[in-house]
């Protein structure tokens, strides 16, 4: 890969790791503020270069999440593993300078580890930052964009005192739009005429390994809570023909679609009705753009020929996202209302960072929504790549594991357990989640393209030789631990003995699974394989009763997993408070049984057996030996969280 621009003195490239497409934002975000301080830009996937690429460039920036126990995502991880082979010389990345911003939510314990061990590796090479890092927090006040702006800012200042701009330029004004690199033109025929054809321009982007891209059957779509209940839960079943395998803690991704209406209303409220049903082609409009579009990455509809805007719409963009500051800037440039045009440049301004969230991401306004209100707005269709953000695949955690997995004619099964979103913002009016309002419609026989994601998510502590599991699971977050219960269930009796604890709101409405239990219960308190359930009910009492007080009140069985069988613990569910709280009530029980055990024990008792190897390498006196106990559980690959937004 080479940079666009002929003078590669002012050249730079942003490279993004992403799972959700929130890297990419932000890249994309980064590429705008160095093409104003006349930069040419290039935002790629950390996979579709080689550490090579990166001499060809005056600057480099990442723009990397952190996935799971401090993974980096998908798309980061073949880039990841080439810098880490031991025969690199300490000046591989010699002379390469760089900026680094690392996304990250501290619920999680490993916080920005991707980013950290990018820095870390980037330094053994030879590689030197241009100022110091970005470490964004999705817990934060502000979210992540608090964080990245912040840091922006003072990366533009140092880039321009480092790179200064050529006697007699400027930086381009922020009221002043940035060209765009791709446009759309109507064909003449379902092909291009003389354009690039999609289907080429997509052969030269990254696509998922072929292995991994399935067409499925929806074979099941059945409402699993009460009608009365507050959340329509599903449980989703999809088979393929092809005998293909997967872990407990892999997942399916599903690119949703959107409604038609909305897709109409769009359509009409934009004037595109003559357009919309056209057949349309990319054009470049500029000469020296050698990259496909950054909405080419990841979609194969860009293979389809005879391509239109209302498949475009339905298919590709998110037309009712949460829209990001960008999207504000882009549609300020197509009013003509002074007042609309005012408002929407406000919110695009970092000073203003409040205001935006309180109009937009605090009420989770959609996209569609805003075009309502700001209803001077005419957006031209053949700039709606450069507008809208990308539809982007939802994952979804499969449920089924063992004999679960595959039927008698070497089909395969996937079974999904899905909370439908639908609730109501601070606004009043109602919001759904795109993919899934799109899956609860969809009739028996449907069939999806769906993409297997086999990530190792649980690795190590999915290890069945005899590993035993402290499991906890909240809600839909059973998903995956039925997955692994049952795997285990298939390898006994090798399989090591489990115990989960799951909460949920009530044990009639949503104790998910609640009738298969039983036949995979331990016989015996002294059986070494099966399973044994500790359940809480926030609301079938007069007090809320949550995993987190079940597990301080079954102190002893805390112990008994973790310090006498050596158990791996994994927890699933929301993220936020709940993993954070789990987390202290094993710290406390921990604490309160190694206290009770040593005030039980008379000081001139010897033990009749040696202490565990836990016991000998972290003594637990107080909640921070506990602390550092989970840590080094952790380390080891014995404490994993899977949680999700």
């Amino acid at each position: 890969m080479q940079p666009n621009s002929t003078d590669h003195r002012r050249s730079v490239i942003i490279l993004y790791g992403t799972e959700t497409g929130t890297s990419q934002d932000f890249a994309e975000e980064v590429s705008r503020c160095l093409q104003r301080l006349r930069f040419d830009t290039e935002v790629v996937g950390l996979d579709d270069v080689v550490y090579g690429d990166l001499h060809s460039y005056m600057l480099t920036v990442f723009v990397v999440a952190t996935t799971g126990q401090g993974d980096f995502p998908e798309n980061a991880r073949k880039f990841w593993t080439s810098l880490l082979r031991k025969k690199l010389p300490p000046t591989t990345l010699a002379g390469i300078q760089y900026g680094l911003v690392g996304l990250g939510d501290s619920s999680y314990p490993k916080f920005n580890f991707a980013a950290r061990k990018l820095e870390k590796r980037l330094g053994q090479l030879g590689a030197v930052p241009l100022s110091e890092s970005c470490e964004a927090d999705e817990q934060g006040d502000e979210g992540t964009d608090g964080a990245v702006l912040a840091w922006l800012e003072q990366f533009r200042q140092t880039v321009l005192t480092r790179f200064p701009l050529p006697e007699g330029q400027t930086p381009i004004a922020n009221d002043v739009p940035l060209p765009s690199k791709w446009r759309l033109k109507q064909s003449h025929t379902s092909t291009d005429d003389g354009s690039p054809d999609l289907s080429d321009v997509q052969s030269q982007a990254h696509k998922p390994s072929a292995s991994q891209l399935l067409e499925a059957t929806l074979i099941k779509n059945e409402r699993v809570t009460p009608l009365d209940h507050f959340q329509d839960v599903r449980f989703m079943v999809l088979k393929t023909p092809q005998t293909v395998d997967y872990a407990p803690g892999d997942a399916i991704a599903i690119l949703p679609q959107n409604m038609p209406k909305d897709v109409t209303f769009l359509i009409e409220r934009m004037n595109w009705q003559d357009v919309a049903d056209n057949p349309i082609h990319f054009i470049s409009t500029s000469a020296s753009s050698t990259s496909t579009p950054t909405h080419f990455a990841t979609n194969p509809i860009y293979r389809r020929r005879g391509l239109t805007l209302r498949t475009l719409l339905t298919e590709h963009l998110d037309i009712n996202a949460i829209p990001r500051r960008s999207f504000f800037a882009a549609i300020a440039n197509y009013t003509s209302d002074s007042m609309h045009k005012e408002r929407l440049v406000e919110f695009t301004d970092p000073q203003y960072l409040d205001e935006y969230y309180d109009y937009a991401t605090r009420p989770r306004r959609s996209i569609l929504e805003i075009l309502q209100e700001f209803d001077s707005v005419q957006l031209p269709w053949e700039e709606v790549t450069n507008i809208f953000p990308a539809m982007r695949p939802r994952q979804f955690s499969i449920a089924s594991g063992g004999r679960l997995k595959h039927l008698d004619d070497g089909s395969t099964v996937f079974e999904l357990l899905i909370a439908i979103v639908k609730y109501r913002t601070v606004i009043k009016r109602i919001r759904e989640g795109v993919c899934t309002r799109y899956l609860a419609q969809l009739p028996v026989g449907t069939k999806l393209p769906v993409s297997l994601k086999t990530e190792g998510r649980f690795s190590k502590a999915s290890d069945m030789a005899g590993t035993r599991h402290l499991l906890i699971g909240a809600g839909t977050g059973i998903a995956p631990l039925r997955a692994l219960i049952y795997e285990k269930a298939a390898r006994r009796p090798v399989a090591g003995k489990s115990a989960l604890v799951f909460g949920c709101r009530s044990e009639k409405a949503d104790f998910f699974f609640r009738d298969e239990w039983p036949s995979l219960l331990s016989s015996s308190e002294h059986d070494e394989t099966g399973l044994e359930v500790v359940t809480a009910f926030s609301r079938d009492q007069k007090g809320k009763i949550y995993i987190q007080d079940r597990i301080r009140e079954r102190s002893s069985l805390v112990w008994e997993y973790l310090r006498e069988r050596h158990s791996a613990v994994i927890v699933c569910g929301s993220s936020g408070q709940m993993p954070k709280a789990v987390r202290q009530a094993l710290v406390d029980a921990l604490t309160e049984q190694a206290q009770k055990r040593r005030s039980e024990k008379p000081s001139n008792e010897h033990t009749e057996h040696p202490a565990s190897d836990d016991e000998v390498e972290d003594p637990i006196e107080s909640h921070e030996d506990a602390e550092k106990y989970l840590a080094r559980l952790e380390r080891g690959g014995r404490y994993k969280q899977e949680t999700w937004s």
